[in-house]
């Protein structure tokens, strides 16, 4: 790095952040951000989000004015400072001192010529990363000249009721900080000038991986990092914590190669199959868990999306929506699944028309098998409370679920390939030989997003083809279970 720039070396807040995480992210993140990889659409999605809450928020202000970047980040500087001539309330108000430099989100005038730092979470609980990051803030503000009262935190109030429109005011929590945050802004002011040794060198630090790695925040290093371990490594190790850790510090990286002593009952029947390359079969576990299975079964699953802005009333921020569902009912043991399938089609709650669809193809006998059972049995819980005419249809419900993952996270079952995982995604290759590898859309997480779109915004010129995509999604998740639960049963019989 030439010494011109070195001159020149500030800090924003996330990259400041990233420097806590990890010095070599932060190392990379000035010198060679090619390497880095870019955001995934999951954290796309974060980002999304976190901008919408941010708008709700601004709400609470109805006179409060934003700062303009779209021309450089000296202009806003600029406008920063004629705004806070006028005392109204700035949003993204932007600020530099010396070596760093931030956007508050809020910053709302108070009493004698002091201002309040508000920092807005799409989160609803406070956690260690946020008083970093505000620490970071009231550090560089005072740096800047401005003469800071309170800093708070604004998060969403997970308790709140959508009734009409939404009420930005009731919408959020404001926790503040002020009392507890100088000792976060001294954390930057002595972690300040080691980052800018850091990204001034001319070698990338190299910690090695840790906790550090997913925490607060998965790393988008996290796989390169990783690059040096064999494919079949110890951190497949099921429910490892630290111990994969300790492994690779003590130069062991194959699972295989894993001493058994000291393991759990899990974790010695993963690596002796590692080792034999062969399942584990608990031939008797199995056959007691098929005895519960009564007929006719009804194999079910659901899609769902979750929202920090509650859309329907009624709802509350992170509400869990479900939005489809597919059902294979097997009228007796080895006889053809009949499948029914529901995807919602329209812009208002989902929930009624679910529910009364759902009611028309699970018969008042019989077992609901659902791969984490817990999961659906709490949306339609959910569901009845918020609709009453469906609540004594769900209590006639609750005690016919079965659900086949316990099999797996007893191990009563264990592939290698599972890889330490009890996930359908891995359990249906090693058990059917299927797998969701073809499928356009293969994950829940893609499901909830691409419903969305098509369903919610104007980027939806291909809707029919997400939503048949979605139909063969669900279908194979409960075809799925059919197919292992008939895997399972042939085990026993063999």
């Amino acid at each position: 790095m030439s010494e011109s720039k070195r001159a020149g070396l500030a800090l924003s807040k996330s990259r400041y952040l990233c420097g806590l995480q990890c010095p070599k992210l932060l190392w990379l993140r000035y010198n060679a951000p090619e390497e880095v990889p870019p955001p995934d659409k999951s954290s796309l999605d974060i980002f999304e989000q976190g901008h919408l809450v941010g708008d709700f928020a601004k709400k609470i202000f109805p006179d409060g004015v934003e700062v303009d970047h779209s021309r450089s980040f000296e202009y806003g500087l600029t406008q920063t400072e004629d705004l806070l001539k006028k005392r109204v309330p700035i949003f993204e108000a932007a600020f530099k001192a010396e070596n760093c430099y931030f956007r508050a989100d809020i910053l709302v005038p108070s009493d004698q010529n002091r201002w309040d730092i508000i920092e807005v979470k799409s989160s609803g609980d406070l956690k260690d990363v946020n008083n970093l990051d505000v620490g970071f803030q009231l550090h560089a503000a005072k740096k800047a000249g401005l003469d800071v009262r309170r800093c708070y935190l604004a998060l969403i109030n997970k308790n709140y009721v959508r009734n009409g429109d939404i009420e930005p005011s009731k919408l959020f929590n404001m926790i503040d900080l002020t009392s507890s945050i100088e000792e976060f802004a001294k954390v930057a002011e002595e972690q300040i000038p080691k980052m800018l040794e850091t990204i001034a060198s001319n070698c990338c630090p190299d910690p090695g991986i840790g906790n550090h790695c997913k925490k607060p925040f998965r790393c988008p290093m996290f796989d390169k990092c990783r690059s040096f371990l064999p494919e079949r490594n110890v951190f497949f190790l099921y429910r490892g914590k630290e111990l994969p850790f300790q492994l690779v510090n003590a130069g062991i990286y194959e699972l295989a190669k894993v001493d058994v002593s000291g393991l759990t009952k899990h974790q010695s029947i993963q690596v002796e199959c590692e080792k034999t390359g062969q399942p584990h079969i608990d031939e008797g576990e199995i056959y007691s868990f098929l005895k519960n299975i009564e007929y006719p079964a009804f194999y079910m699953d659901f899609e769902t999306w979750m929202s920090a802005i509650p859309m329907f009333d009624g709802g509350s921020p992170y509400e869990i929506i479900p939005f489809q569902f597919s059902v294979h009912e097997i009228a007796k043991e080895g006889s053809e699944p009949k499948h029914t399938s529901f995807l919602y089609d329209g812009v208002d709650d989902p929930r009624p028309a679910f529910m009364r669809a759902l009611m028309k193809c699970i018969g008042p006998k019989g077992s609901i098998v659902s791969y984490n059972a817990s999961f659906e049995r709490n949306i339609l819980q959910k569901s009845s409370e918020i609709y009453p005419e469906f609540a004594e249809w769900f209590k006639s419900l609750e005690n016919r679920f079965v659900d086949p993952l316990i099999l797996f996270r007893s191990f009563a079952y264990y592939h290698p390939q599972q890889n330490g995982s009890c996930s359908i995604k891995k359990v249906l290759p090693v058990i059917t030989g299927q797998s969701y590898e073809s499928m356009s859309i293969g994950q829940g997480m893609d499901a909830s997003r691409e419903y969305f779109r098509v369903t919610f915004t104007e980027d939806n010129s291909d809707k029919e083809k997400i939503r048949k995509a979605l139909e063969e999604y669900c279908c194979l998740d409960t075809m799925a279970m059919v197919d292992i639960v008939g895997k399972l049963r042939e085990m026993c019989i063999e």
